[in-house]
């Protein structure tokens, strides 16, 4: 048994040119929480996650990162630096001069995707081919007695059309599924708002239906993949294809 491991988010991004990365949705903290988790339940440990200052700062990172270490049940904690920007070794030695001896990682399954991803020895895409099936916190919410969860919500790059949208969900109904609606579309504040909320709300349903982005993440902590129906007109990536290859339907409708 490992006591602890040390991984260190990547200070640049790997998608494209000299430029920081920063978690800049919750879904990319989402899915940092759940690759730690699953390293942690793989080598029997704990996992710390070191941030440059830039993936933390913001008060709505500072929320999320908060309420997701709580879904971590405890494997997962994290440790934020006050530097940010630097290029990988820089980073590393850096956290190596406080007494850290930390790693960072990278996919093998979709390397091809981004041009700046260095090959290193922590290959994370091997915890992922199956998915933890969390049990949920306990919060109090109403939840109908057949239904699933949706997320429409994105940027442009990835957005599809509302006559799809409408196409897509009232295919559940006829099945019999009510539509609970979570993210930034949702009529309520804890399924806009709360990951713990959102997060039972999603356990509880029979599916996750939407696009690429933040709920698809936090479907991935308690479906498994295929449960998780994803559709897509626009960018795709890596998460995407490492789900559908492990399960997920794309472009599905019952």
């Amino acid at each position: 048994m490992e006591s602890r491991k040390h991984i260190a988010l990547r200070s640049k991004s790997v998608r494209a040119g000299d430029r920081p990365y920063t978690t800049p949705g919750v879904g990319d903290r989402a899915h940092s929480v759940l690759l730690a988790y699953q390293y942690a339940k793989a080598h029997d440990t704990s996992v710390t996650l070191h941030l440059t200052s830039d993936k933390y700062g913001k008060q709505h990172k500072k929320d999320s990162w908060a309420e997701l270490l709580e879904m971590s049940h405890g494997l997962v904690d994290i440790q934020v630096w006050d530097v940010c920007n630097l290029p990988e070794n820089d980073w590393l030695q850096y956290l190596k001069e406080q007494g850290i001896n930390a790693e960072i990682y990278y996919y093998k399954d979709n390397l091809k995707l981004h041009p700046n991803e260095t090959v290193v020895p922590l290959e994370m895409s091997q915890y992922l081919k199956k998915l933890p099936c969390l049990l949920p916190l306990e919060v109090t919410l109403n939840l109908p007695n057949k239904y699933i969860t949706v997320q429409w919500d994105t940027g442009a790059d990835r957005s599809i059309s509302s006559i799809k949208i409408n196409a897509i969900e009232n295919a559940y109904r006829d099945l019999g599924y009510d539509i609970v609606v979570v993210g930034g579309a949702a009529k309520t504040n804890e399924l806009k708002n709360s990951l713990k909320h959102i997060g039972k709300a999603i356990y509880h349903a029979d599916y996750h239906v939407g696009i690429d982005s933040g709920m698809m993440h936090i479907a991935q902590f308690y479906k498994n993949y295929e449960d998780i129906h994803i559709h897509n007109e626009g960018f795709k990536s890596h998460h995407l294809y490492r789900a559908v290859r492990n399960g997920s339907k794309l472009n599905y409708i019952p």
